[in-house]
């Protein structure tokens, strides 16, 4: 008989820890439910807007300049995130583009010589007279040849013409060393 007693006290005992266990096991629960995050991380990435300043650099490989413009088609990238522009205009076209604080930046590699450089002037000569020649020597298109005989000119003209020194960089320029040369047609 004293055995079966402690057989039912231990038996209330299992019964008892096992209730509370399950009880305890409810709260413990409702609490972690209710429950926030100290500190929530948002993900989101920055997309352009129509007010996101945006650099646009080309570099031009042949020359080594850099010129700065607007990108012709900002309008296209309102809305977009990096990810996405950089998906259309990809580095295998020449393009890096990234974040800088708020800014886009976005920067081209070109193999060409800049417009600068295409639009330049030099003066050459040409069977006997002196040339208009417009373009980066390199790549370099005969525009005209004038009525202006080489040997017509002093000879330290004819000297820094042949040595490439009479270089300009627009048609105003040209025209008046041109100008200046009239006396010797």
């Amino acid at each position: 008989m004293k055995n079966r007693r402690i057989l039912a006290y231990f038996s209330m005992v299992m019964i008892a820890g096992v209730l509370c266990g399950f009880i305890l096991s409810g709260v413990y629960h409702d609490i972690n439910q209710d429950k926030k995050p100290a500190l929530e991380i948002s993900s989101k990435a920055k997309t352009v807007t129509p007010n996101t300043p945006i650099v646009y650099e080309k570099e031009y490989t042949k020359c080594g300049h850099t010129v700065m413009s607007s990108f012709e088609n900002s309008q296209d990238l309102v809305g977009k995130e990096l990810v996405c522009i950089q998906r259309k205009y990809s580095p295998a076209q020449g393009y890096s583009i990234s974040w800088q604080g708020d800014t886009l930046v976005i920067k081209q590699q070109i193999d060409e010589f800049c417009p600068q450089d295409k639009g330049s002037y030099r003066l050459k000569e040409y069977q006997g007279m002196v040339a208009v020649y417009r373009g980066v020597e390199k790549e370099e298109v005969l525009e005209r040849v004038t009525a202006i005989r080489m040997g017509s000119l002093p000879a330290i003209v004819q000297q820094d013409i042949r040595a490439g020194k009479y270089e300009f960089g627009d048609k105003d320029a040209l025209n008046d060393a041109l100008e200046n040369f009239d006396e010797y047609l």
